[in-house]
């Protein structure tokens, strides 16, 4: 699986066992969702881009910089072998969804993630692609574009149990040169899980922070983690 899906598909898999082991399953939420806020556009961007993926990876957020209880887990290179590597959905465009930025546009010349698992089937992916400054605004505005496609689409879990998939809008937090955000709502036999999601540019970096949880995220913890991890890539080391 790609890496935000696969934690996304594997909460999914997980939530959904318990939730058979109790006497009641959460239903699903079926007031109107609010709509994708407007497309944002990119700030200008000066400077010289990253082009080294280590110190990038370095620049992400960790476990000291979340709330208590979450644990890293490994890499998508550290992967077990024969682990499915992709998750096909309807339309296929769709399974871009979630995904690192850096795998849902090329020419990016450094791309790092990391990812976190917390207690009640919550997790914190965060990934990070540093693209040329020519090349920012249209990377920016392409995943954008892929959102607005993608509002309903269906999926299935490694365990081919059907995935009903749904992007709304959500606050953006006020953070970095340009940010926009969302939510993914997945819907798996009356259970949902909630991702909020925001992407921050930081001059030629586009950096994605996803909370998952089986509630809805408060927009102040998406908005704490994306000051977090801004900073972080202004060099600013602290929680």
């Amino acid at each position: 699986m790609t890496r935000g899906r696969g934690l996304l598909l594997a909460v999914v898999t997980a939530a959904f066992a318990a939730a058979c082991g109790s006497s009641e399953s959460a239903a699903p939420d079926s007031a109107e969702l609010p709509p994708l806020g407007p497309v944002t556009a990119a700030a200008p961007v000066t400077g010289t881009p990253t082009a080294d993926a280590a110190r990038l990876r370095e620049q992400l957020l960790t476990t000291a910089n979340l709330p208590p209880n979450f644990t890293a887990l490994p890499t998508r290179a550290d992967a077990p072998a024969g682990v499915k590597q992709t998750a096909p959905t309807d339309p296929a465009e769709c399974a871009t969804v979630l995904t690192p930025l850096g795998a849902q546009r090329s020419g990016a010349l450094a791309t790092a993630a990391v990812q976190y698992a917390g207690p009640s089937f919550s997790s914190i992916d965060i990934d990070a692609a540093s693209f040329p400054n020519d090349a920012v605004a249209s990377a920016f505005s392409d995943v954008q574009a892929t959102l607005r496609r993608c509002t309903h689409y269906s999926g299935a879990d490694a365990t081919d149990i059907p995935i009903d998939y749904r992007v709304c809008g959500f606050a953006p937090p006020q953070a970095g040169d340009a940010v926009t955000a969302f939510e993914v709502r997945a819907t798996s036999d009356g259970l949902t899980l909630h991702s909020s999601v925001a992407i921050v540019q930081v001059g030629s970096t586009l950096a994605q922070v996803a909370v998952t949880a089986p509630e809805p995220v408060d927009a102040r913890v998406l908005s704490d983690l994306t000051a977090a991890q801004v900073r972080r890539l202004h060099g600013v080391s602290g929680p």
